[in-house]
């Protein structure tokens, strides 16, 4: 169970993963080993998962963001883990979410341009168990944020 410290720390770390144990100490008002302690043991029960370098899509060649929504008029399990294996290798693909509702899932992908959006689609059109139903493409960005909110223990976890 996560204490009001180990969110406080989650915060920052998730603020600036750079941070030395020293300074997350220093912020904490607490000595290292017990910082130290304690993000080892998150690490270990999953509750952090990996460090990231986030990186500007603009800067490496991928400005164009598509929210791609698909339906999967056969609905099998069978077709639902060969689609979502299909999707895990597509380096394109960021997010996937499985939805319910009348899309099934809906990619968000970082694309060159759109022509390479269209080749995209036609990778999609071979997988026979979805169909693309509808595209949009982001304009700007109007908020982004890897940030996961952390409760206080006085609010409801």
């Amino acid at each position: 169970m996560l204490d009001d410290i180990d969110l406080r720390l989650l915060t920052l770390l998730q603020q600036n993963a750079k941070l030395t144990i020293k300074d997350l100490a220093e912020q904490l008002g607490m000595t290292t080993t017990p910082i130290f302690e304690r993000i080892k043991r998150m690490e270990r029960d999953g509750v952090i998962e990996q460090y990231v370098a986030l990186v500007n899509p603009e800067k490496v060649g991928r400005p164009l963001v598509v929210f791609c929504n698909v339906s999967m008029p056969d609905y099998t399990p069978e077709n639902i883990n060969e689609f979502e294996d299909s999707i895990r290798e597509m380096p394109d693909v960021l997010e996937a979410y499985h939805l319910a509702g009348t899309i099934d899932y809906q990619l968000k992908v970082l694309m060159h341009d759109i022509k390479e959006y269209a080749q995209f689609l036609q990778q999609l059109a071979k997988l026979p168990m979805v169909r693309v139903h509808s595209s949009a493409i982001a304009l700007y960005t109007v908020k982004q944020s890897t940030l996961v909110p952390t409760p206080s223990k006085s609010s409801t976890l």
